[in-house]
């Protein structure tokens, strides 16, 4: 009898150590992805030089570009909401804070900052755990911003 106690508390601490480590393995899955597109969002906006890029047409160039490469890299599709929350006084130039937005179709916010150079703009990504029933309800900010996109009447106005 001693040795089945002891054999069923070695099968728990086991089911234990794999529960533990597949958390972790997905958290680091879900984390690698946020920041790949954190960076992927943060390179085509220093590539273009800002956020609001037009096409003749009225096209958003920068939008167009990344969501064709959140598209390729397999990033989340929205859920319902988009939650851009205003942060340390930056204006939201996409994603709607707390509304649905028929514009979204992934899950990120940028937003835009002033500064005595010029501007820059922070990008949130957010990680998303494919789970049943409680998925949609997780997800964790990764946060991140350009360089000083210099701004030519900034620099003759300081002189």
């Amino acid at each position: 009898m001693r040795e089945a106690i002891g054999n069923t508390f070695i099968v728990n601490l086991l089911l234990v150590f794999l529960g533990v480590m597949s958390a972790l393995l997905i958290g680091s899955i879900s984390y690698s992805k946020a920041f790949k597109v954190k960076n992927r969002i943060i390179y085509t906006i220093e590539k273009y030089g800002g956020w609001n890029v037009t096409t003749s047409s009225g096209e958003n160039l920068v939008q167009s570009e990344v969501e064709a490469s959140l598209k390729d890299i397999g990033y989340s599709l929205a859920v319902a909401t988009n939650d851009c929350k205003p942060k340390n006084g930056g204006t939201i130039v996409y994603g709607t804070p707390g509304t649905a937005n028929s514009k979204t179709t992934y899950h990120y916010c940028v937003y835009e900052y002033n500064n005595a150079k010029g501007h820059y703009f922070g990008v949130t990504a957010f990680m998303h755990f494919d789970l049943p029933l409680i998925g949609n309800y997780i997800e964790f900010p990764v946060y991140g911003e350009t360089k000083s996109i210099y701004s030519i009447d900034a620099h003759f106005n300081n002189n």
